[in-house]
């Protein structure tokens, strides 16, 4: 009998021994579990701090990032203000005849040379619409149109050429001047002159002003013929 109960004890013991074992399992797989929770709850509050964080700038400093996106538009419309929207050859012709004037009307011109207009630079549509300005809502391009003009002049009708250039109407750079003293005691060359302009911004483009020629006269070009000899 007596044995028996060591057994029934024995038995009992183990029971408890395993139950607590158990107890003791469960209890650390929740508990991970509860710690692997906690760590992502952990997480997603410290995600959630930032995002506040983030917000209250935001909110604190809204008033003055409204008048910098203000004064940031308002810089962007003067840029492109300061650009015509095209340029055609009848603006690299009428500017040979603003730097026949400027030369004080001693430039002797042979030739004009048109190239090809290209883009400098390209806004892509997605990058103007995400910036919600009013009135872009479209592919900006910023482009040149090269024009060289040959020919001779003299040195002081040079320099106001090239004053012409740097304080005219259009919106000009001198790309390349290359010029020598010829036999007559002229400056003889040629000048390459990049007109600038901007499409898709709204710019505005005005065709140049040129006076009609007068008529009346006898002899238009002066052209004497032997018909009108005889």
């Amino acid at each position: 009998m007596k044995k028996n109960n060591i057994d029934d004890k024995s038995r009992f013991y183990m029971a408890i021994a395993v139950s607590i074992a158990l107890i003791a399992i469960a209890f650390f797989v929740g508990y991970r579990n509860m710690e692997s929770k906690a760590t992502s709850i952990e997480a997603e509050n410290q995600n959630l701090r930032t995002r506040i964080a983030a917000l209250q700038m935001y909110y604190d400093t809204e008033e003055q990032n409204i008048k910098d996106t203000e004064t940031m538009t308002e810089a962007i419309k003067k840029v492109f203000a300061s650009y015509a929207g095209s340029a055609r050859y009848e603006d690299g012709v009428y500017e040979a005849f603003n730097l026949h004037g400027a030369s004080g009307n001693v430039f002797d011109l042979t030739q004009i040379g048109f190239a090809t207009p290209e883009n400098i630079s390209v806004i892509p549509a997605d990058v103007v619409n995400a910036a919600q300005i009013e009135g872009y809502d479209q592919e900006i391009r910023f482009r040149k149109f090269d024009v060289s003009y040959e020919g001779k002049v003299s040195y002081e009708g040079l320099k106001g050429m090239i004053d012409e250039v740097l304080t005219g109407n259009y919106d000009l750079a001198i790309g390349n001047m290359s010029y020598h003293l010829n036999e007559e005691g002229y400056v003889e060359g040629e000048s390459l002159l990049s007109f600038y302009y901007v499409q898709g911004a709204g710019c505005d483009y005005e065709q140049p002003q040129v006076v009609e020629y007068e008529t009346g006269l006898s002899n238009l070009f002066g052209v004497t013929t032997s018909v009108e000899a005889d």
